[in-house]
């Protein structure tokens, strides 16, 4: 059998094939949780995207009054002062420059300086506002695509140990883990939480997952809790900034625990030291115990 790498000498042992596995499984976690808080942030630039449109919709009147009395100023001033400006710089070259050059007319008016002025000032909050939304949203955009480049990069290596592992993946992950039934005390909203969640167990995992019929682990958490009325972000990271932190020692039924060093993984918490989630691609959600992944934190909705 040829080696991930292409050479051609003995196959790795099943325990290396599973603990490469494992470990690509927590780099492709970690990077899929990245990529739902890109995702959260380009929607938010996007949005204000959209928003710097309307405002600019909103005060098109007042810009257009503007600019309409700064015509008025240049046709003067091309008629009485002799001054050759054309027209067509505020549309199709530099409004800036051009209102620049207008206002070096000595004879103009105060009233007319007030308008070149009044126009400047629409023009460059409007000119300052659109390149930082418009910046904000390239880096969102390529933080986005160097994510999925990742992705692909670690899907590629796990397939090839997968054709190593096969048979023992197919033993170990091929079929759903066995469902554990629910018999604790939550109670109020903290019951439909843990009760929502534990019902999707043997759905795979999916990157993006947010459901039906399929979850990645913050997808899992943000809908538990939408149940309830509360809205989280689809990312653990940002779920874990946007409540309140318990310690371990407070858990309660219906926590989010998150895990690793980077918060890049979620689940909830159902009591007796267990929680149920989205482990990552090939799995499905399951119940298992807080001490089988690195603990990092805690928070209540």
């Amino acid at each position: 059998m040829l080696l991930p790498g292409g050479g051609a000498s003995a196959a790795p042992s099943l325990s290396e094939a599973e603990k490469q596995l494992d470990s690509l499984g927590v780099k492709m976690d970690r990077v899929n949780e990245q990529m739902n808080s890109a995702k959260v942030q380009l929607k938010r630039v996007q949005a204000q995207q959209a928003g710097l449109n309307r405002q600019l919709a909103a005060s098109q009147a007042k810009l257009d009054a503007s600019q309409a009395e700064v015509g008025k100023i240049a046709a003067a001033a091309y008629r009485d002062g002799g001054m050759r400006l054309s027209s067509s710089l505020l549309n199709n070259g530099s409004p800036t420059n051009y209102l620049d050059q207008l206002a070096a007319v000595e004879w103009l008016s105060a009233q007319q300086r007030d308008t070149i002025k009044q126009a400047k000032a629409y023009q460059a909050k409007y000119d300052d506002t659109k390149k930082r939304v418009d910046l904000q949203v390239r880096s969102a955009e390529r933080l986005k695509k160097q994510l999925d480049s990742q992705q692909k990069l670690i899907k590629k290596d796990r397939d090839k140990w997968e054709q190593i592992r096969r048979t023992a993946y197919a033993k170990k992950y091929g079929s759903a883990p066995a469902t554990v039934t629910y018999n604790g005390q939550a109670s109020g909203n903290a019951a439909t939480v843990v009760q929502f969640a534990m019902a999707q167990q043997g759905e795979p995992y999916v990157f993006g997952g947010s459901g039906p019929g399929s979850w990645d682990c913050s997808g899992l958490t943000m809908m538990a809790w939408k149940q309830v009325g509360v809205s989280l972000p689809h990312s653990s990271r940002q779920q874990y900034n946007s409540i309140r932190h318990v310690s371990r020692g407070d858990l309660q039924p219906g926590d989010i625990v998150f895990f690793y060093s980077d918060l890049h993984h979620s689940a909830i918490y159902i009591g007796n030291n267990q929680v149920v989630h989205a482990p990552t691609e090939g799995q499905s959600v399951q119940v298992e115990s807080v001490n089988n992944m690195p603990y990092a934190g805690a928070g209540r909705p």
